[in-house]
């Protein structure tokens, strides 16, 4: 896994958990909020058929095995940098990632926020993603990055930035194939996230179309430690339409001692 690192060395392990579409990467997608977040170790990975990371070959067209794969990854990169404990911030996929590792390997996480989750029986509209590589070029990922926006254009230097890695042949087989017919992803239901013990941060916008407001909503009724923040005049992009304010939530909810 290719991974960028920012922060304080010395702070609490912080590992952000970036979320899917074309030519998303860990450090574009949370580049935002990491100022505010300096004085913690900020691990910052590009998930495995993502930007910089590995694009195998071997592994099974669908939702499913791909996710399954791309858990793995993470605990063997908490493994590598000899970490037994993080904290995290996961936005969109990232937060079903996050929700597994919550309850496959619960004593490696301390607390969770989760931007814009999926992973709930809410369904996620997605349409904007897959539709992408039909034409990729600038116009259509300004239309991808907008339709995840509540209000105002978006960034030329982001649009840009993301258009060069998703038209990268093996950044758009990944995502294809990730996106094949084939075994599904587990949905976290109302008794699966009964057993999770974690402290969660829960945030989403309130004009989010990826993923509605109700998946927010859904987690913080049914995770036992979860606090809730929906943020108005905002999409899915949360991390960039309010950085400032999210930085600021997430820095006290994790420094909050109860």
């Amino acid at each position: 896994m290719h991974l960028e690192t920012a922060g304080d060395e010395r702070g609490e392990p912080l590992l952000f958990l970036h979320g899917t579409g074309p030519g998303a990467t860990g450090e574009l997608s949370f580049r935002p909020v990491l100022p505010a977040l300096a004085t913690y170790r900020c691990l910052v990975p590009d998930l495995v058929g993502f930007g910089r990371s590995d694009h195998p070959e071997t592994v099974p067209d669908g939702p499913g095995p791909w996710f399954a794969h791309r858990v793995d990854a993470v605990v063997r990169l908490l493994d590598e940098l000899g970490l037994d404990r993080v904290h995290l911030v996961a936005h969109s996929y990232g937060a079903r990632v996050a929700l597994e590792l919550m309850l496959r390997s619960p004593g490696r996480v301390g607390r969770a926020v989760l931007v814009a989750a999926g992973g709930t029986p809410v369904k996620a509209a997605l349409s904007t993603l897959t539709d992408f590589y039909r034409d990729p070029d600038e116009p259509a990922m300004r239309r991808m990055v907008a339709a995840q926006l509540s209000r105002g254009d978006p960034d030329e230097g982001y649009v840009r930035e993301r258009l060069a890695v998703a038209v990268r042949p093996e950044v758009r087989r990944s995502f294809r194939a990730a996106m094949a017919p084939g075994e599904p992803m587990p949905t976290y239901d109302p008794t699966v996230l009964a057993g999770v013990g974690h402290r969660v941060l829960v945030v989403h916008g309130k004009d989010d179309r990826t993923i509605a407001p109700t998946a927010g909503l859904f987690l913080a009724e049914h995770l036992p430690h979860a606090d809730l923040h929906l943020f108005a005049a905002c999409g899915h992009l949360v991390q960039y339409e309010v950085p400032t304010r999210l930085g600021s939530m997430v820095r006290e909810f994790l420094a909050d001692r109860p």
